[in-house]
């Protein structure tokens, strides 16, 4: 199995998908490179019934805008929502993403990579381009946005955090880091941090990592909590095994929704 099959799986990615996305980028290997690839049909447009969804931007810098349906004029809570590597539908996260809409939440979904998934350089920088298009789209009340992300999402969260003020965007109130991880055993790609200290002074950040992480373990989750001097910082380490594992923030299971839903549930209480 090569290194983009391995990352893909380890990335809790399913191997129909990870199928998929290898042969219709021409990484299946062997046979005629000239033939014609199979190619899976494109999983259905993810759009819960709570939601009126949006689509801004394209390729790797669009997102996912989805919004409450019937929700008084007026801007909502924000909440930015970085998926873990190469989980770009946001139906990999659809559960939690329908749980905030329906309580009245915006979710901006940013959708920053392409298969096969192996570029480490451009994330952040369309994850920004992309989020400037979707704040065009949406109101956000000043201390009313939080960023919570997953895996190399958890990262970036703590990066959208340290890169907003330079980018001209709107600051968080919040950043909930999940099992972040910048980089997979031996796989060279690797998510360079942005500056810690250029995170505004009183943002509160909550990072979580799992005690049985086995993919990126809880190096990463340690370094942004170490790195963050200037903010109200909690480090907090999941030992229950029910969801102390990489891929447990991507299930809906009571333990899921007390581990992560709730905690993040009440940072975006906390910005009203």
């Amino acid at each position: 199995m090569n290194r983009t099959r391995w990352l893909l799986l380890a990335c809790g990615v399913p191997l129909v998908i990870v199928l998929a996305l290898l042969i219709g980028a021409g990484l299946g290997g062997g046979g005629d490179p000239a033939a014609p690839t199979a190619t899976a049909p494109p999983p259905p447009r993810f759009e819960p019934d709570s939601a009126q969804r949006t689509d801004v931007g394209s390729g790797t810098q669009s997102a996912a805008v989805f919004r409450p349906r019937g929700a008084p004029p007026g801007p909502s809570p924000v909440v930015i929502f970085l998926h873990g590597w190469a989980a770009v539908d946001p139906a990999f996260y659809g559960a939690w993403i329908d749980h905030l809409v329906r309580r009245g939440t915006t979710v901006i979904y940013p959708i920053y990579q392409e298969a096969p998934f192996t570029d480490a350089a451009t994330p952040l920088p369309n994850m920004l381009t992309a989020l400037r298009s979707a704040f065009a789209e949406v109101p956000v009340a000043p201390g009313r946005l939080v960023v919570a992300g997953h895996s190399a999402g958890g990262a970036l969260s703590a990066d959208y955090a340290a890169s907003a003020s330079a980018a001209g965007l709107p600051a968080p109130a919040a950043v909930f880091s999940v099992y972040p991880g910048r980089s997979i055993g031996d796989v060279p790609a690797k998510l360079r941090p942005a500056d810690p200290s250029a995170v505004a002074r009183g943002t509160r950040m909550l990072v979580l990592a799992g005690a049985n992480d086995t993919l990126v373990g809880t190096r990463w989750a340690r370094e942004i909590a170490r790195t963050a001097t200037r903010e109200d910082v909690t480090l907090r380490i999941v030992r229950d095994p029910a969801v102390a594992d990489h891929g447990a923030p991507r299930r809906s299971s009571g333990e899921a929704r007390r581990t992560f839903w709730k905690p993040l549930d009440r940072l975006v209480e906390a910005t009203g």
